[in-house]
């Protein structure tokens, strides 16, 4: 069984009229990637991360990388959510650190710059 963080931290940011937050936790859990020994389980972490809703809104994307302000997905190309206020991120290395933003895209296909960007290294 995984671990899970309790941070409790919230980062908002307004951008345009959308209120953007990121929750690093009530929730940000990690699960899996416990025992270092273990390839699978190091490879297999997990990372749910939820925000707060913005009004005007019809979806959310949500980027993540090992370089700060550096995601593996390009602007445009995060992991599409949906109207979820949550998603969890899985396959990621375990002893690896990870930075989280999402953006919220409007009924025009309008994206917002990133939401203030939250981390956390996975055991």
């Amino acid at each position: 069984m995984g671990t899970i963080y309790a941070l409790g931290a919230r980062f908002a940011r307004r951008h345009g009229g959308l209120l953007m937050g990121l929750i690093a936790c009530a929730a940000l859990a990690v699960c899996g990637g416990g025992d270092s020994q273990d390839e699978s389980l190091a490879q297999n972490a997990t990372a749910s991360l939820a925000w707060d809703a913005s009004s005007g809104v019809t979806g959310y994307r949500l980027y993540y990388g090992t370089v700060s302000h550096t995601y593996q997905q390009a602007l445009g190309s995060g992991i599409a959510v949906g109207n979820a206020t949550s998603h969890t991120v899985s396959g990621l290395k375990g002893a690896t650190r990870y930075y989280f933003a999402v953006t919220a895209v409007d009924r025009n296909g309008n994206e917002s710059p990133f939401s203030n960007e939250v981390s956390k290294k996975i055991p």
